[in-house]
């Protein structure tokens, strides 16, 4: 038993020594913040100088983790893009890359 105490007891160090140093090398990042919750406002596909703010230079839709957009925004975003695709308003790839 002495055996087994002793090695667990020597890993829960090494684990805590780990973990003092991950501290210590990561940079805190600001929060991101929904745009559209800020200003009040709800993505329209009509917007084309909001709606081309998420769109990449390939034409792909950014995703949340990127924009910081909130999961109900980014879908109303996405279905906005769509739509303004759909009616010819934004282009589905940009024409440097045809």
């Amino acid at each position: 038993m002495a055996m087994t105490e002793r090695r667990f007891s020597a890993r829960r160090e090494r684990d805590d020594d780990r973990e003092g140093d991950r501290r210590g090398m990561g940079r805190k990042r600001a929060k991101k913040v929904c745009w559209f919750e800020l200003n009040g406002i709800e993505p329209d596909y009509k917007d084309i100088k909001i709606i081309s703010r998420y769109i990449t230079e390939r034409g792909k839709i950014v995703p949340r983790r990127l924009s910081g957009v909130t999961a109900k925004n980014q879908r109303r975003l996405a279905k906005a893009i769509k739509r303004a695709r759909h009616l010819g308003m934004v282009a589905f790839v940009s024409e440097n890359i045809r």
